[in-house]
């Protein structure tokens, strides 16, 4: 069975027709779907979901695009709700350099008390690296120098080879990649074929990065089989011992 350990299932959109797209993950062999928050009223709308829905579990925190919006101290509500039976991991946090970088210091804050969070908890934490892989790798790399335990997920990894290899060296850490490795335009698939099966997870980044052929829609969990399709492709593996390790790391890391 398959998990998408990154699913954004609350946009408006997405809950008009839940149901359905629920079904649809069914029928592909999805079993499970993590969905991560952007700010403590996604958090608290996952977790309904989650109490609703038994295939959906929960990664609770601020996006690094809705710092600015928020206030630290939100993050202590937050954290009052990572012991709900159905949280897996604290997130989406991480640093965001494409979109804003008048706040570069506040994203830092963030993510770095958020990495507390998951370390106290005993959670993996859910990384966001756009345009920020350097500094968000080096504070993980900092941190994890005090805390052997820290674990989590770089999600739709686009660093570099460098990058990859220094995340390689942390034992604790996995990477995953979403739909974008399937464009024409993706030029970095010597990066997935350097990936090790035994530290690949699999996302969609649901509604966002659709995969060929389904670019132009709103991407949903049961499109993630075409991403491991182009992942054992490039790396020429066994799609289905690819996706049995995949699976095995999943339940390692988050269950």
């Amino acid at each position: 069975m398959f998990t998408d350990t990154h699913a954004h299932l609350y946009y408006p959109e997405i809950l008009d027709s839940l149901n359905e797209i629920l079904e649809r993950a069914k029928d592909s062999g999805i079993e499970r779907i993590i969905v991560p928050a952007v700010d403590l009223g996604s958090s608290r709308k996952i977790l309904e979901l989650s109490e609703k829905y038994d295939m959906i579990y929960a990664a609770l925190g601020v996006h690094p695009c809705d710092v600015s919006k928020n206030e630290i101290s939100t993050l202590d509500e937050i954290e009052i709700l990572l012991d709900h039976e159905k949280v897996v991991a604290v997130g989406e946090t991480g640093l965001d350099y494409y979109w804003d970088r008048s706040n570069i210091e506040l994203q830092k804050e963030f993510f770095t008390r958020q990495i507390k969070m998951a370390c106290d908890h005993s959670l993996p934490v859910v990384i966001h690296t756009r345009s920020s892989t350097e500094d968000a790798v080096s504070i993980i790399e900092t941190t994890a120098a005090d805390n052997p335990a820290l674990k989590g997920q770089f999600h739709c990894f686009s660093g570099n080879a460098d990058e990859l290899g220094r995340i390689l060296k942390l034992e604790n850490f996995y990477i995953s990649y979403c739909g974008n490795i399937t464009y024409k335009n993706f030029d970095n698939s010597e990066t997935v074929k350097n990936t090790p099966a035994e530290r690949l997870l699999s996302e969609t980044d649901s509604p966002f990065l659709p995969p060929v052929p389904f670019r132009g829609k709103k991407n949903e969990p049961s499109y993630m089989l075409k991403t491991l399709e182009k992942i054992s492709e490039i790396k020429s593996a066994d799609f289905k011992k690819l996706s049995e390790t995949i699976s095995g790391n999943i339940s390692k890391l988050f269950f």
